[in-house]
């Protein structure tokens, strides 16, 4: 791995590597109802809910969640900066990478709450 990655992969883990619990979804927040991956409007989001590309202009952080339950990062002009499986539990969504760190974030109505920033849907 090179110096210019290392350094930028500690700095992902560094702001990205907890979950930040002030980001809960507020109540009565109700999540689009668009048939095209949007978040559903069931009390439960799902998996199904996420897949498409969501990003952070502001964090320059792209994730692409994929239908067979993968993710791939875009970190700061870095494709396919990492990679790995999701999951979503209730209102919380977890990206556990190949480097073996586990992301949580919350879904809030639209978005997806990190502590690294929210991604929108593109």
């Amino acid at each position: 791995m090179t110096l210019a990655t290392s350094v930028a992969v500690t700095a992902l883990l560094a702001v990205s590597g907890c979950n930040d619990s002030g980001n809960k979804a507020e109540p009565g927040a109700s999540p689009s109802t668009s048939e095209s991956a949007s978040p559903s409007t069931s009390a439960t989001p799902d998996k199904a809910d996420l897949v498409g590309t969501w990003s952070d202009e502001a964090a320059e952080w792209t994730v692409h969640f994929n239908d067979d339950g993968t993710f791939v990062e875009d970190y700061q002009g870095i494709k396919d900066f990492r990679v790995g499986t999701y999951s979503v539990d209730g209102e919380t969504v977890a990206l556990k990478g190949d480097d073996g760190i586990t992301t949580a974030g919350s879904i809030v109505g639209v978005t997806l709450a990190f502590k690294l920033g929210t991604l929108i849907r593109n």
